[in-house]
């Protein structure tokens, strides 16, 4: 169920409200701790110098109330995250701060999030109790609607065209263009992220004819534009061939950098139409969910390079 507004019981003196967004349970989580996405949604700025684990201090800024400080009391990742936040320029106390806790649950279509605020109680008098019960009542619902909106236009499905013969996909990495494109095109790493063995013994430039591994098999992979930090395409084409076929389809990603400093990737697929049709319709399907699990493992492992 996805409330349109946060929630106030009076009576428990704590604000809750409950989401569904259409993306992965660990894209969520990322938006939800990581501080250059959290920055994003909640607030201006949010400063953890030691991540967001349990025990962390920080603080989440606003251009116009300051900053708040807070501690990270529980982080269970995908499932529970929790922080203590207070007043502009004052150490945490019990007098002074609340604890939001938010809960995450996989569904079928996505993710359900619950965030549930408590510890109004004891801010001090019963009119000043309402009024932060009822602030923080339109602070969740206006921060939650950004939360989901970055998610949207962090993690989409794939696209499926089959009029165009074309499937696309698009995905936000928050690191620098130059280490999307090291690992989007390292062999290495695409075994790694991809799950695939990559063979290319002339390089990974255009004109070389390679090959990506499944299980024992190999298919060939024929890249036509290598583009540095750019352009990687290619055409590959079926099992046990020694260059892609008449079947083979055409696949091109394209980079390009964000202004807060991240990258999107764009997959496109295209060429469909050369498969014939009685198995063209499952296959784009195999292949639409196929980008989406392919575009994740690149993204967690791009940003997982990017900390260590």
């Amino acid at each position: 169920m996805h409330e349109p507004e946060a929630v106030v019981d009076e009576a428990g003196a704590r604000v809750t409200r409950t989401i569904e967004v259409r993306a992965p349970i660990g894209v969520v989580w990322e938006a939800l701790t990581d501080p250059r996405e959290l920055a994003a949604w909640f607030g201006d700025t949010a400063t953890f110098p030691d991540g967001t684990g349990a025990g962390a201090s920080g603080t989440f800024g606003w251009s116009d109330h300051g900053d708040f400080p807070a501690r990270v009391e529980r982080a269970e990742p995908p499932h529970v995250w929790a922080f203590r936040w207070g007043t502009p320029g004052e150490p945490l106390r019990d007098d002074n701060s609340t604890l939001a806790t938010f809960t995450l649950e996989e569904t079928g279509s996505g993710t359900r999030l619950t965030v549930v605020e408590t510890g109004f109680e004891r801010l001090g008098d019963a009119a000043a109790v309402r009024a932060a019960l009822e602030d923080n009542r339109e602070g969740w619902t206006s921060e939650l609607d950004e939360l989901v909106a970055l998610v949207a236009r962090r993690w989409t499905p794939s696209a499926v065209d089959p009029v165009g013969g074309t499937i696309t996909r698009s995905l936000d990495i928050p690191a620098p263009r130059a280490l999307v494109w090291q690992h989007l095109t390292d062999p290495a790493s695409i075994e790694r992220w991809w799950g695939h063995p990559a063979d290319f013994p002339g390089g990974m430039r255009a004109g070389v004819t390679g090959t990506f591994e499944h299980e024992g098999r190999r298919w060939p992979i024929a890249l036509r534009i290598v583009r540095p930090e750019s352009t990687l395409a290619f055409r590959w084409g079926d099992f046990d061939e020694p260059e892609p076929g008449p079947t083979a389809c055409d696949v091109r990603f394209d980079l390009e950098s964000l202004e807060h400093g991240g990258t999107r990737v764009t997959v496109v697929e295209s060429g469909w139409m050369r498969v014939p049709a009685e198995e063209r319709d499952e296959r784009m399907q195999g292949n639409a969910g196929g980008w989406e699990l392919a575009l994740d493992g690149l993204r967690r492992h791009v940003l997982a390079a990017a900390r260590a």
